[in-house]
């Protein structure tokens, strides 16, 4: 499977602008070869909460039913975080979705792990299910940024089958050895792949100026960075997987089988 990680810069409150440039990315990572391509945490929106919320109040889904649909059009499965509204609900979620490449909504998660230091988690509502995508290319689970610090959940997409796991964050500086580290360790522990596309560029809150710093990077189960993008700059890599190189490595190191979930 050949992954497009797209490290892009989002303006906030700006759908219209965003989706034009997932768009745009989409097409070129098609052109490049890739089946998938995956973007950063809130790719259509930014964090301004109030805009989000006014957006699907008017709107509704109309940003997932783009993204479907540039998928189709593409003819590439695009895989991104953006805000969504259940019916009876007054919070959005965070929700990553996997469009496929025929158009349809393959697969959602709604992050579970709520960013309350920057109180997140008094304008979004939590999500409580883990997911693995059953997907053409092999089961894949999927988490959005805080989500990587809470390793439990990842051990339980690897027990429900998953190979890789995408990570769709937005990160700031001065955090990113954090995300670094902890997405290797991730990959190390469970033994499968881990694909963490990190936002770039800034976003303004009031006063205060929040400078993300990419690093977005494709891990393989040893550990080992098979690419990355450079910090800081919007950019696009790619990336070859091939899940049967997670089974050989479970094979040699059977970590996951001497697990003793009994005493934990």
């Amino acid at each position: 499977m050949k992954i497009a990680m797209v490290q892009m810069d989002v303006a906030q409150g700006d759908f219209d602008k965003n989706l034009g440039k997932i768009a745009s990315f989409a097409k070129k990572a098609k052109e490049g070869g890739a089946q998938i391509a995956v973007f950063p945490e809130m790719c259509v929106s930014g964090f301004n909460y109030k805009k989000n919320l006014e957006y699907l109040k008017t709107y509704g889904d109309a940003a997932e039913k783009r993204i479907c649909q540039i998928a189709k059009n593409c003819d590439i499965a695009v895989c991104g975080s953006l805000p969504h509204l259940c019916e009876g609900e007054s919070l959005p979620r965070n929700r990553l979705i996997i469009a496929g490449a025929d158009g349809e909504l393959a697969a959602f998660y709604d992050k579970t792990h709520l960013f309350s230091v920057f109180s997140e988690n008094k304008y979004v509502k939590r999500g409580d299910e883990i997911v693995v995508a059953d997907t053409p290319y092999g089961k894949i689970g999927l988490a959005v940024c805080y989500d990587i610090r809470f390793p439990d959940i990842f051990v339980r997409m690897t027990k429900k089958g998953a190979k890789a796991i995408f990570i769709s964050s937005a990160f700031p500086h001065p955090r990113s050895e954090h995300l670094r580290i902890l997405a290797r360790a991730r990959a190390i522990e469970n033994q499968c792949f881990v694909i963490a596309v990190n936002r770039g560029g800034s976003e303004q809150f009031g006063e205060t100026s929040v400078k993300y710093f990419g690093m977005s990077a494709a891990i393989d189960p040893w550990g080992g960075i098979i690419t990355e993008c450079p910090e800081d700059e919007e950019c696009m890599a790619f990336a070859d997987i091939n899940f049967d190189e997670v089974d050989n490595i479970r094979s040699q190191i059977p970590a996951l089988a001497d697990r003793r979930d009994d005493i934990y």
